[in-house]
């Protein structure tokens, strides 16, 4: 098939190209930044966008390309709100024009705010100008089914990690922030207390969460992506601790408004369908560390 993967230089983006490549799809890279996954250099959130001509059938787009941090959103709302949800309002006018087949939209736990044990019925409630975006993002995909009969799918990612994340990036990953300093410094600062609650997904089982998107079976659902096991800001701490030899203190500092303290989930309907989470969190570090 052919597959548009907007984001296709991110962190998720491109290993999610490279493993659709190696099953034999066709895949064009979309992003604002050149890459070696990206095939065309291009901003959707431009209105001209939508008269892209990819010369070829689009089966298929991934829409992963965004702005995907909590603290950006809340020191630029604009740019959140420009990329996140105009960004999302072009591409879907660009599959309706090229009659894609299926739009499969990465959303976010962030929709969800503080909350324990949710499913995908739970109603939704951001505290986030970003979780709002993403919202927004899932609404107008649904709409694209209602008005286009175009299907979709629609990951809720938690908190994702592995190597090729960016230890440059101290706002975005939770893991990757933490792994970050302690490869510089024995103290880790951390923004809200060191027991607050988080679920983390190693990026692997995500790609293969995101491959089943193309199942006919997962269309118009939408899916938790995380292995309903909480942790804490301490517990990783004391895990990087572990394998890298090196005893770590933790200084708390004051979190910003919109930052999740808590999330749990229920086990994901995408269980139903023979996914489980393959890598555990001590798995994760080691890999990281190894491939950093």
């Amino acid at each position: 098939m052919n597959i548009i993967i907007t984001g296709s230089s991110g962190f998720i983006g491109s290993k999610l190209s490279y493993e659709l490549k190696r099953i034999g799809h066709n895949v064009i890279g979309i992003d604002k930044n050149e890459g070696i996954n990206t095939s065309v250099v291009k901003d959707i959130s431009d209105e001209s966008f939508i008269n892209f001509n990819p010369k070829c059938k689009i089966d298929i787009i991934y829409h992963l390309a965004a702005q995907s941090g909590g603290y950006r959103s809340l020191i630029d709302p604009f740019i959140d709100a420009k990329w996140n949800c105009l960004g999302t309002v072009n591409l879907i006018s660009f599959s309706k024009k090229q009659k894609i087949k299926k739009f499969i939209y990465i959303s976010s736990m962030a929709v969800y705010g503080n909350k324990q044990n949710v499913s995908e019925e739970t109603l939704i409630n951001p505290i986030s100008f970003y979780g709002v975006s993403k919202y927004a993002g899932e609404l107008q995909t649904k709409v694209l089914k209602i008005h286009n009969n175009i299907d979709y799918s629609i990951f809720r990612l938690f908190a994702t990690y592995g190597a090729g994340q960016d230890l440059e990036n101290n706002h975005q990953g939770i893991l990757s922030i933490y792994l970050a300093q302690a490869l510089k410094s024995n103290t880790i600062k951390i923004t809200g207390k060191k027991d607050r609650v988080r679920e983390l997904i190693h990026v692997n089982d995500v790609i293969n969460a995101l491959i089943f998107g193309l199942n006919e079976s997962s269309n118009n659902q939408v899916f938790n992506v995380t292995n309903s096991l909480p942790i804490t800001p301490e517990y990783i701490i004391n895990e990087i601790s572990k394998q890298l030899n090196k005893k770590l203190n933790i200084k708390e500092i004051e979190g910003y408004p919109g930052d999740q303290t808590y999330i749990t989930s229920k086990k994901s309907r995408l269980y139903k369908y023979g996914w489980t989470p393959l890598i555990n969190l001590q798995q994760g570090i080691h890999e990281f560390l190894t491939n950093k």
